[in-house]
């Protein structure tokens, strides 16, 4: 189309409906092309001139009924009605009226009827141009700011859906598409909302879950007011009259927002409770009248006086956990995509990806096809005859959608859809008008992490753990300790009293070397034995 001006793009909205939409190619040829414009009669040549002689406003619908066939505009609103409506037999005895009008005022009777036709057909879901006109505007103004201030665009935009952790994250990943860095969430630089920070956007601490406006806002008034945090302990003391908890911390912890600050996210994690209950019991010394001395130091010395956290010597979290922390309070993963730690095996099986299966239009009903992901939620329903199965959600890096699981399925690989398990699955693709796509599950199996692919015995099938007995606890406490590894070997206890193999029902594991080593450790070193 290539629109010029603001009455193309108000055109544009109302042609894209079904009924106006027929007439989009005709609209795009005359608009290019002014010999092709006609009219029906040149009667309605004043009322379509603007549409080069495309029916496209409810407008117009009541104009050509006005001039046409000299209705009343009140009595041409009740007819376009009827017509939306698909009254018929209104319609029957107003298509007469209109012809016997349209002839009375020298039009041909034969392009009366096919008038008042195309008006019938458009008019079911024409839009009235007031409506359009609105449309148009607010997509010009937006469309205006995303071209020429793209970064405060796009941070307003991502602060308007923050009750919508999808519509945040659907447009943090459209941010990266374009070349805009979404940068993570930060004490000393994060605002309330989204900002603009040099040439990139900045993480708004609103959108950190559990984390309540007056506390955001005591941070940036106190940031603003004396200067950056120094240090987790100054942070803490200098908003000790705020009110500041522990489930705040925590997910300010979490989100990554104190990594400013150069200590591990498990260090802040073992020390944060103690820490604000130091600065709670200053706070309330200072509430019962005892004379704050701070109040008569300066800033050097003031600094000098905030109790220093002792923080133990910790590793970091693992890149899995710190994902899934991040996750959680944040609704994405600022630090990498979890399965990234999952790459070797993953390149083995050959998963699509979640994306390429949502946005093909080719794809058909019932294909199979296969994708990997990270488990985020499962949904258990019953069935009519009283039978489990469930609707489980897995993301990879390009994006998320929901299994079906049917009884045979569910009873089968019911203890790998757990919430987040990395699985591998194979279905089948179920499309219905206006859903997305889903899979329905024929098969899933454990994805084995990087380390865990490295040391899995990938040629056993089956691990036979003697017993003295079946029925001691001690089996009870194996079963539920393999219960956490899930993968494709099978578990078969010999009973040793018994002198017999018991396999366990509903239940395959993840060979690795540290299982084999945790079970050597329980059982002894020749209890556990792994064959093809």
């Amino acid at each position: 189309l290539q629109p010029e001006s603001i009455e193309d793009i108000i055109a544009t909205i109302a042609l894209y409906r079904p009924g106006p939409m027929d007439s989009i190619p005709d609209y795009i040829e005359r608009r290019h092309d002014k010999s092709k414009i006609s009219y029906k009669t040149p009667l309605v040549e004043p009322i379509l001139r603007s549409t080069y002689g495309c029916i496209v406003y409810q407008e117009q619908v009541m104009q050509i009924f006005s001039k046409v066939a000299g209705y009343s505009y009140g009595r041409a609103d009740i007819v376009r009605r009827a017509m939306s409506k698909k009254k018929l037999d209104e319609l029957i005895k107003e298509r007469e009226i209109f012809i016997n009008g349209a002839v009375n005022n020298g039009v041909d009777k034969q392009v009366a009827t096919e008038l008042f036709d195309e008006m019938e057909s458009f008019a079911k879901y024409a839009f009235n141009k007031s409506h359009a006109a609105a449309y148009a505007f607010i997509s010009y103004r937006t469309a205006y700011l995303k071209a020429n201030f793209p970064k405060e665009y796009y941070a307003s935009l991502i602060t308007s859906v923050l009750g919508s952790t999808e519509k945040m994250a659907d447009y943090i990943d459209e941010c990266g598409k374009v070349g805009i860095r979404v940068l993570p969430p930060d004490v000393n630089q994060s605002d309330i909302n989204f900002s603009v920070e040099n040439n990139d956007i900045r993480f708004g601490l609103l959108a950190i879950k559990n984390v309540g406006v007056s506390f955001i806002s005591s941070i940036v008034a106190e940031r603003e007011k004396n200067g950056k945090y120094e240090s987790f302990d100054d942070f803490v003391y200098r908003l000790k009259d705020t009110d500041i908890n522990k489930r705040q911390v925590e997910a300010l912890i979490k989100s990554g927002s104190f990594d400013v600050f150069g200590k591990h996210r498990s260090q802040l994690y073992r020390v944060y409770e103690a820490a604000i209950d130091g600065a709670h019991s200053i706070s309330k010394t200072t509430a019962n009248g005892q004379l704050d001395i701070t109040q008569l130091m300066s800033g050097e010395e003031i600094a000098s006086t905030i109790p220093k956290i002792d923080y133990p010597e910790l590793p970091e979290f693992s890149m899995k956990d710190l994902l899934l922390y991040e996750r959680d309070v944040l609704g994405l993963c600022f630090s990498g995509h979890i399965l990234d730690s999952y790459e070797k095996h993953l390149k083995e099986l050959k998963p699509k990806d979640i994306n390429s299966i949502l946005g093909d239009e080719l794809l058909r009903d019932r294909s199979y096809v296969s994708v990997a992901g990270l488990i985020t939620s499962r949904t258990v329903k019953k069935t009519k005859n009283d039978e489990n199965m469930a609707f489980v959600k897995i993301s990879d890096s390009y994006g998320e959608i929901e299994l079906v699981v049917f009884p045979k399925a569910f009873s089968q690989y019911s203890s790998y859809l757990t919430v987040d398990n990395v699985i591998f699955v194979e279905g089948q693709v179920s499309i219905k008008d206006e859903e997305p796509p889903k899979i329905i599950l024929n098969s899933c199996k454990t994805v084995y992490s990087n380390s865990e692919y490295e040391g899995v015995n990938k040629g056993s099938s089956k691990l036979y753990l003697k017993v003295k007995s079946v029925k001691e606890p001690i089996v009870n406490d194996i079963i539920e300790l393999l219960k956490e590894y899930s993968g494709d070997t099978e578990i078969i206890f010999y009973d040793n009293e018994a002198k017999k193999y018991v396999r366990a029902s509903n239940l395959t594991i993840a060979a690795s070397d540290d299982v084999i080593f945790a079970l050597k450790a329980i059982l002894g070193e020749d209890s556990v034995v792994l064959k093809n």
